[in-house]
């Protein structure tokens, strides 16, 4: 009962803050022109990730603070409360309120970075971090062999060369990836929202309560935004919601155990083909992460002659299988998996750009 009172009060919270955050935003003419590669053809608001931010700091807080239930990711205590969850609660605050600025203003590239890099640093310093590696050979691979002493402001800390080093690439690189796939109505949400159930499910099979409650605070925060989201949106999350959406899907499976296959194979598809667009764009000599075009995965169906509706749907199956997959799979089965993903996603990307043609040619004969 908790969990669906839980969920329903997160999902009423943020389907309610995001018709606000809307109707502000409207009001004040805070809203994007239409570009090239979107989808829309109005201007419409792009700050809707506050809402989604607000949501799930509200219930939270609310429940891991004043609910006092005493549940615990990890030792240790922040302003009262498991520093872990603080830890996230600043982080995230940190990446919304920089992004939201970027949203309304715009900021360089190397700025935006920077956050990323101040938010991860809270993350770290709450203790959460990538602390080995499975061996697919058998026994784990231990990140924690070299340690940096840090002064900062008269107080040492011990960083971890190499933890701490692949947490700021894997959260980072999530950031990234979930704005990378928020190119067409709905998709980011719904593809976050699965994958945050996807962690649930599993935190909750393995008895990690409180990973679980937080995971069902994120995805039902998700849920209540993408009724405004889905094509025809009224509404964008912005960078500041897709990469909040990215930060707290790679620290779920780092404080449920570092289950990062897990999350490979639920976004799976969104990283591998923001790997391949990334390389492309290296290769041509333009920035992977702020170049506009429409290379995407998502992009590619629309070219291909699929909807809207039809390619995110179709997105969206893809990521409900190989999450299936991952809760039924051992860890050599997800490396296994992982690499037909990859390999999927390549044909996939193939079948695409074929039928692409097929439709071209067609319309040149009939024209």
């Amino acid at each position: 009962m908790t969990y669906i009172i839980l969920f329903l009060a997160t999902f009423t919270i943020s389907l309610t803050l995001t018709g606000i955050v809307r109707d502000f935003a409207i009001r004040r003419k805070l809203v994007q022109m239409p570009r090239d590669r979107d989808s829309h053809k109005k201007p419409l608001p792009r700050i809707g990730g506050v809402a989604i931010f607000l949501a799930f700091l509200i219930v939270s807080i609310l429940y891991f603070y004043l609910g006092n239930h005493g549940l615990k990711i990890g030792d240790g205590n922040w302003f009262g409360v498991d520093k872990k969850i603080a830890g996230i609660w600043l982080a995230s605050l940190i990446i919304v309120v920089a992004m939201l600025i970027d949203d309304l203003r715009g900021l360089p590239a190397p700025v935006k970075l920077f956050f990323q890099i101040v938010a991860v640093g809270f993350i770290v310093a709450a203790g959460i971090g990538i602390d080995s590696l499975p061996n697919p050979f058998g026994g784990i691979i231990n990140l924690n062999s070299v340690y940096l002493p840090v002064n900062f402001f008269g107080t040492i800390y011990h960083f971890s060369l190499w933890s701490d080093l692949l947490t700021a690439v894997w959260l980072v690189g999530m950031m990234n990836v979930v704005n990378f796939i928020d190119g067409v109505d709905g998709l980011a949400a719904g593809i976050s929202g699965i994958a945050a159930t996807i962690l649930l499910i599993l935190s909750l099979l393995v008895g990690q309560t409180a990973v679980a409650i937080l995971a069902l605070i994120f995805a039902a925060a998700i849920f209540g935004f993408l009724p405004w989201n889905f094509f025809p949106a009224k509404i964008f999350m912005g960078d500041s919601g897709s990469m909040f959406l990215g930060l707290i899907l790679g620290v779920i499976p780092l404080i449920s155990g570092g289950k990062l296959a897990t999350a490979f194979l639920v976004l799976g598809f969104a990283i591998v083909d923001g790997i391949i667009v990334a390389g492309a764009r290296i290769i041509h000599g333009k920035n992977p992460l702020t170049t506009p075009d429409k290379t995407h995965l998502h992009h590619r169906f629309l070219a291909a002659g699929f909807s809207v509706p039809q390619s995110v749907i179709a997105l969206y199956l893809i990521a409900g299988l190989f999450g299936w997959v991952a809760l039924r799979s051992t860890t050599m089965a997800k490396i296994i998996a992982s690499t037909i993903l990859i390999i999927f996603v390549a044909l996939l990307i193939i079948g695409l750009n074929f039928i692409k043609k097929v439709r071209a040619n067609n319309n040149r004969i009939k024209n």
